[in-house]
């Protein structure tokens, strides 16, 4: 994980253990409803890789790894858990930080000003997966 100030690469977490590889199928789009989220967990025991994927506005997902930059935890303690209550922010829910959707920056409470970090994803056919460098341009991620 970067430092919680710096904004993230958005391929370190690459080096994380049991991470997926570029490219894998995460599944179905409709597989989460608009302004929801949805978490892909790979391996299992403490080495587990876990992430989630927010969907705003017909295909438009985000990915990020499910790892609160605070509390170094997961953001939600219900499975599914990641929205506050109207949809428009992410939310850990151990201690109530947000987050924006668009680029997992810090809006308020004890992550604030830190960063999730991001998985990027992108929408094939309908279908979720993670993107491969050549898919990814550095342009998407300079704002």
């Amino acid at each position: 994980m970067a430092d919680a100030l710096t904004k993230p690469d958005p391929w370190l977490w690459r080096t994380r253990p049991r991470a997926p590889m570029p490219g894998v199928e995460l599944g179905p789009l409709d597989d989460i409803e608009l302004g929801g989220a949805k978490e892909y967990v790979f391996g299992r025991g403490t080495t587990v890789f876990s992430m989630f994927v927010v969907r705003q506005g017909g295909d438009r997902v985000y990915g990020y790894l499910n790892l609160c930059p605070h509390y170094s935890q997961p953001l939600n303690y219900r499975r599914g858990m990641f929205m506050n209550g109207d949809g428009t922010r992410i939310r850990c829910t151990m201690h109530f930080a947000e987050f924006r959707v668009e680029d997992g920056f810090g809006v308020s409470g004890a992550a604030e000003r830190c960063w999730l970090d991001p998985v990027p994803v992108l929408v094939k056919d309908r279908v979720i997966h993670i993107a491969t460098p050549e898919e990814w341009p550095a342009t998407v991620d300079e704002a």
